[in-house]
């Protein structure tokens, strides 16, 4: 595997969150198109149905919407299982925390630096080793 390669598989959470926080916010916006069709009645016949209509489809959508969101839950739990696996290859220490908090707590580099009181530059360092060490550790498990 490459190092761009496990970049790519260890941002594959974050993008996944990202993409599950989108379906979301879909499903808040279904909703409250749903809350605004309003049934109406009337007594003459076929009266009101287009309206009836509107709010079945507003609901079958929010059921549509469900669904992809369970999808979304299932790749989510899936992505966090195989980045929690490869960042477990590494020792305990400031190195497995810095990749946990940036592949797992989704924060940014700068956060990272001044939450652990380390430079920016440091950060990156132990960024830079980690990769590198997940790569040895996979190579020699393969072969």
């Amino acid at each position: 595997m490459t190092k761009e390669k496990l970049k790519e598989k260890l941002k594959g959470a974050m993008y996944a969150q990202r993409t599950l926080e989108g379906e979301l916010d879909k499903l808040q916006e279904l909703r409250s198109i749903a809350q605004k069709v309003t049934p109406a009645y009337s007594q003459s016949p076929g009266g009101g149905s287009g309206n009836a209509q509107k709010l079945e489809n507003s609901i079958a959508k929010i059921i549509e919407q469900e669904k992809i969101i369970a999808e979304c839950c299932n790749e989510l739990c899936s992505q966090l299982a195989e980045v929690r696996a490869l960042v477990a290859l590494l020792p305990m220490g400031p190195m497995r925390l810095v990749m946990q908090r940036r592949y797992l707590n989704y924060q940014k580099w700068e956060r990272i630096a001044a939450e652990l009181n380390y430079t920016w530059q440091h950060v990156h360092k132990l960024h830079a080793k980690g990769l590198n060490s997940i790569l040895e550790r996979c190579d020699r498990m393969r072969g």
